[in-house]
């Protein structure tokens, strides 16, 4: 919502195109739509959230802010999980893509929330 800029990196523009179509159904303004890692710094100064893909064409990245990985692989993270709060599985419901946003906010308002059911945390 007002404040949060989500950044979409996922390679296959179908699954991008849904993901955008349900952030911005739920209020999201979306910064960018991101397929590798060129287009990823492209877009990360100007986002405060990003949903990932784990499995992106020219391998994993790190882009300085707060992450939550979307994979149908969850099994496959051989990554540094530093800065990844969390990780739903694809195909996410929208309700759960929702409450992780919520989740989100709310943590990096410095208060303590509840992480929705469904999504693993790393944190």
């Amino acid at each position: 919502m007002a404040g949060e800029k989500i950044l979409i990196v996922e390679d296959d523009m179908l699954i991008a195109s849904d993901l955008k179509d349900i952030l911005m159904t739920l209020g999201y303004e979306i910064s960018g739509i991101a397929d590798s890692f060129e287009t990823v710094q492209q877009f990360a100064a100007f986002s405060t959230i990003a949903l990932v893909d784990v499995n992106l064409r020219d391998g994993a990245s790190d882009f300085g802010v707060a992450v939550v990985m979307v994979t149908g692989s969850p099994e496959l993270i051989e990554t540094d999980l530093s800065k990844v709060i969390g990780l739903i599985s694809k195909p996410a419901h929208p309700n759960l893509i929702r409450d992780v946003l919520e989740y989100l906010r709310t943590i990096r308002e410095g208060e303590r929330g509840v992480p929705p059911g469904g999504m693993r945390l790393f944190v």
